[in-house]
């Protein structure tokens, strides 16, 4: 099948992947372990557009790599958004750009690499499966990179940003969050998971630095825990989860077991999920979170 996005489309049809790679260029510059791997994978992505009409073979071959980078970051967002529906190991790692006139035999190709390698909040990397409405839900929101903006104003998209860590990028508690979520994400060590799943609690819940452990794990509570029992149990595991990042931190050893720490990190993973999707209170100014939660405690 073949699910449209608004740039290209996801498919695994049998007649477009040979169109694309049963050809000698496509042998000849992919490879045909590259080309073997992508046929073997779930699905693959399609993006298609026109370079302007007084562009040159030269004006491609001096952009088309960072253009090729550009469309792999677009699918790799597109791709991370998923997480939102569910704990998943879905990464994208390669991407090729065929750019031709006609005939996809008789133009050229670019290759792009990423190293984000995403993983279960458990370590593990398995199938998981998405329905065609869940994909195409996200694919009417999908994130859109301009092309020719790359070409013109030379944006590299080949190295990931590093300016979200700054005041000055102009990120909110959530982004930061999710910046914290996909760094989890994109290891398969569980105790690092750990720790990274407690900063993106920090950056969403923490106005202060005070009583941090407690403050963050209260305020998760409150938020998602539907019940006493619920709010206990969040409460309980996110402190476990702090003892965890406070030995990571510091360059120590875990005192508990594996098996422990890995179900700190699904935890962690799945209150986190619930929590992005709330609107309240990550809009209040840090002078009124306080005030919020205390309310919030005493109702």
């Amino acid at each position: 099948m073949t699910i449209p996005l608004r740039s290209g489309s996801i498919s695994n049809e049998r007649q477009l992947l040979n169109e694309i790679f049963g050809n000698n260029l496509s042998i000849g510059t992919l490879g045909e372990h590259s080309i073997d791997e992508i046929i073997d994978a779930p699905s693959y992505y399609v993006a298609e557009g026109c370079f302007e009409n007084d562009f040159k073979k030269s004006d491609i071959d001096a952009y088309g790599t960072q253009v090729t980078f550009a469309f792999l970051r677009q699918i790799q967002v597109f791709i991370g958004n998923f997480w939102r529906l569910r704990d998943n190991s879905a990464y994208v790692r390669d991407g090729f750009l065929f750019v031709y006139d006609e005939n996809i035999a008789d133009g050229c190709t670019y290759k792009a690499s990423v190293s984000l390698v995403n993983s279960f909040a458990n370590g593990e990397q398995r199938d998981v499966l998405f329905t065609a409405e869940e994909i195409m839900n996200f694919a009417n929101n999908m994130t859109l990179f301009d092309v020719k903006g790359v070409i013109e104003h030379k944006i590299c998209y080949r190295n990931p940003t590093q300016k979200q860590h700054y005041k000055g990028a102009g990120l909110d508690k959530k982004d930061m969050s999710e910046m914290y979520v996909s760094l989890a994400r994109g290891t398969m060590i569980i105790p690092m998971k750990v720790m990274a799943y407690c900063i993106a609690l920090e950056a969403l819940l923490a106005n202060t630095t005070t009583e941090l452990s407690h403050r963050v794990a209260e305020r998760a509570a409150v938020l998602i825990g539907k019940t006493r029992e619920e709010r206990c149990g969040i409460y309980t595991i996110v402190k476990k989860s702090y003892d965890v990042r406070s030995k990571i931190a510091h360059g120590d050893f875990i005192k508990g077991s594996e098996d422990d720490v890995k179900k700190y990190s699904e935890k962690l993973d799945g209150y986190l999920r619930e929590l992005l999707s709330l609107t309240e209170p990550y809009e209040l100014e840090n002078s009124k979170v306080d005030e919020y939660f205390l309310n919030l405690l005493m109702s």
